[in-house]
């Protein structure tokens, strides 16, 4: 039998690296946009994939959606989103190998679709969906990257033994987190990571 060859993939959040936040929610979060017309996908985001794509690493989307589990947001929703991602992606020359979604939420003060009430191991910061990605992809996870906007991505990235890159670095994630790299999008992201790629 022949050696199998180790991919190596380029993680990335959804909210804040592929499209802006809608606000913030009742605690002062970032929200997710809940509505198709809010999805509104970075003008650099197909460009900026089609070269990762071209460095040799995959790209893999590792998203928290509880909107789903508060019962914001259906389903239904949520896929319109990430089929209409995919298609943009596509048609600008790069690929999204899959979108890894985490529903769940642990609060049951919040949760109204109760089989979504659950601590489970994909919600970031827990590296669930990166390892389950590894897994089914055959992923070299140190040869690999993580990209997000928050601490939780970070964390996530680290566990999973990814480098990362915290894009738009607020004082307070940069206070919970130690990211190898910062940048202001994703855009500048893929440089950086060009540059490590050539070394």
């Amino acid at each position: 039998m022949g050696i199998s060859i180790r991919r190596i993939a380029v993680f990335l959040d959804r909210d804040g690296v592929i499209n802006s936040h809608c606000g913030t929610d009742k605690f002062g979060n970032p929200e997710s946009p809940l509505r198709f017309e809010d999805f509104q996908i970075f003008p650099f985001v197909g460009d900026s994939i089609k070269k990762i794509n071209a460095l040799g690493f995959i790209v893999l989307i590792a998203t928290n959606q509880p909107a789903v589990a508060k019962g914001k947001m259906t389903l239904d929703v949520l896929n319109k989103m990430h089929t209409a991602l995919l298609d943009k992606v596509l048609k600008a020359g790069g690929r999204i190998d899959k979108i890894y979604t985490c529903l769940h939420h642990p609060d049951p003060k919040q949760v109204v679709n109760l089989h979504l009430l659950k601590e489970c191991e994909c919600r970031k910061p827990k590296p669930g969906m990166l390892l389950r990605a590894a897994s089914e992809f055959n992923i070299d996870l140190k040869r690999s990257w993580m990209i997000g906007d928050s601490w939780r991505d970070i964390t996530a990235g680290k566990s999973a033994k990814c480098k990362t890159i915290l894009i738009a670095p607020s004082a307070q994630n940069s206070a919970m987190c130690s990211p190898d790299a910062t940048a202001k999008n994703l855009e500048e992201a893929v440089k950086i990571i060009e540059k490590e790629k050539i070394k």
